[in-house]
């Protein structure tokens, strides 16, 4: 019986409709329909009926569900025990994520790796392009998207709103984001919402810098180079940093934590992707009292 299906049926016994199990499993909703009919087709049975226009479990799915379940116990028994056992947790994981998140949370990597002395972590921070969990360029990757790949398993960890920031300093000088100096992405980013705007709401001389990565908008920003546009959850971080508008609309994002499926019982990589999740709630939890 194949694992990855039943927790599928597992997501949406626990989310209530196919659309949030997709979104919990970070797939889209057509690899959850397919997985359950491909469940059905191995069981010979009918795992979910339409009732009233409702999806819900049919009695035979309850009775998978509960079976899943203790199959998960038991799992996450044998995970804990793991994690007791951290002498004998070890090897190495490869992290694909920006050197923006390595700056802002090395000091999660750095507990994980003290927790856990043996296993090795190669993080992996080219912002030049994306490292594929596919071609097992990476084991774990923290990622930007709004529809991962079906084949990956994860868990959205933030979801990411922008607005226009400045050193306070030139905020105290002029208080109008239009007539301050900007901060730009060069092209090679491709930042299709950002170039946009910027070409639609900022005249082009008035673009002093340019630079090719996240890190790079929030070190001139911080500098007082100019305004520019930056996901609130990290710039709020900043007491220099000042908002000069409420949330842009359009530029909203998630943030997930993902690994192949075929990755996604390792223990060590599970192991890493758990702690991550703790320590992403605990920077929603600051946020959203902030």
């Amino acid at each position: 019986m194949n694992w990855s299906n039943l927790q599928v049926l597992l997501a949406f016994h626990r989310k209530g409709t196919l659309q949030k199990a997709a979104e919990d499993l970070a797939v889209n909703l057509s690899t959850v329909s397919r997985r359950i009919r491909e469940l059905e087709k191995e069981l010979g049975v009918r795992l979910i009926q339409n009732v009233s226009g409702r999806l819900v479990l049919t009695e035979a799915g309850i009775k998978v569900v509960l079976a899943s379940e203790a199959m998960e116990v038991e799992s996450d028994t044998l995970l804990r025990q793991l994690s007791g056992q951290e002498e004998e947790l070890s090897g190495v994981i490869r992290v694909g994520l920006l050197m923006f998140m390595l700056e802002q949370h090395k000091q999660w990597f750095a507990t994980f790796m003290q927790r856990y002395p043996k296993v090795n972590l190669e993080l992996l921070v080219d912002s030049s392009r994306l490292h594929s969990l596919n071609r097992r360029e990476a084991d774990v990757v923290i990622r930007a998207s709004n529809a991962p790949q079906e084949t990956l398993i994860g868990r959205k960890v933030l979801d990411i709103d922008y607005a226009i920031y400045a050193h306070k300093d030139l905020v105290e000088e002029q208080p109008d984001w239009r007539k301050l100096p900007w901060v730009g992405l060069d092209p090679s980013v491709q930042a299709k919402m950002t170039d946009a705007w910027m070409e639609s709401n900022i005249p082009s001389h008035r673009v002093r810098a340019r630079v090719d990565s996240l890190m790079g908008l929030f070190t001139m920003t911080r500098l007082g180079t100019g305004a520019c546009i930056l996901p609130k959850v990290y710039a709020n971080l900043f007491p220099e940093l000042v908002p000069m508008s409420g949330t842009l609309e359009g530029f909203d994002y998630s943030l997930w934590v993902l690994t192949h499926r075929d990755l996604h019982r390792n223990a060590r990589v599970r192991l890493l992707m758990e702690h991550l999740y703790e320590c992403f709630a605990e920077l929603s939890r600051q946020s959203l009292a902030s």
